[in-house]
């Protein structure tokens, strides 16, 4: 569904009276409350490291794209003419095994051996891209939502409860207010049995528990 298709079933079921810019302003916040759940991966790789006493660290801001990583899955290192290594994920105050570990400027990297460059590889599951306004709907960037079409209803939902925020029935804005927090635990169950079906079993329990 393109952004401009959403505009227009969002002013059809809500009657409200916003401009493009408005309703580009929450479909982001949407997509930001989305973010979290939707686990779309991407992998990012050669990117270039030095190391110093078998240690080296990347800027997440001076990256080209490590700023659109929402959270890190696996990271790789590559030592100049080695071989490829899956690098374990260590707690920030471990300065003494081998692995990485991250706060919210960098990546630090320890234990490497003694090559003086390599590179690193990183799964990560992204941010959702946020649309970037312009006067025609059809010149949006991108011109469709960061998501699998199946669950653009989403964002319907999630604009319908937002905009009713200036009605006087609060019982319209609770009804898709309702709607939307029904089809997210729909979307998130659907994202962890194709990304991470280990955690299936924790997640309805979590949700057997809530609903007694």
């Amino acid at each position: 569904m393109l952004i401009s298709d959403i505009i227009t079933l969002v002013d059809d079921q809500t009657d409200e009276i916003y401009d493009n810019g408005e309703w580009v302003t929450l479909i982001n916040q949407c997509l930001d409350d989305l973010t979290p759940i939707a686990k779309m991966i991407n992998t990012y790789d050669s990117i270039a490291i030095t190391v110093a006493s078998k240690r080296a660290s990347i800027a997440i801001a001076s990256d080209t794209n490590l700023p659109n990583v929402h959270e890190i899955v696996n990271l790789y290192y590559t030592p100049n003419g080695g071989k490829e290594t899956r690098l374990k994920r260590l707690v920030l105050n471990d300065s003494y095994s081998k692995g990485w570990k991250l706060d919210s400027g960098k990546i630090y990297l320890q234990g490497l051996g003694t090559e003086v460059t390599g590179t690193v590889r990183v799964d990560a599951y992204k941010k959702l891209t946020h649309i970037v306004y312009v006067a025609s709907p059809e010149s949006y960037t991108p011109t469709s939502p960061d998501l699998p079409e199946q669950y653009h209803g989403l964002i319907v939902s999630y604009l319908c409860a937002k905009c009713q925020q200036r009605e006087e029935e609060p019982s319209d804005k609770q009804d898709f207010w309702n709607d939307y927090m029904t089809e997210k635990q729909n979307f998130t169950i659907d994202r962890i049995k194709q990304m991470e079906p280990w955690k299936l079993k924790n997640l309805q329990a979590q949700t057997s528990s809530k609903s007694k």
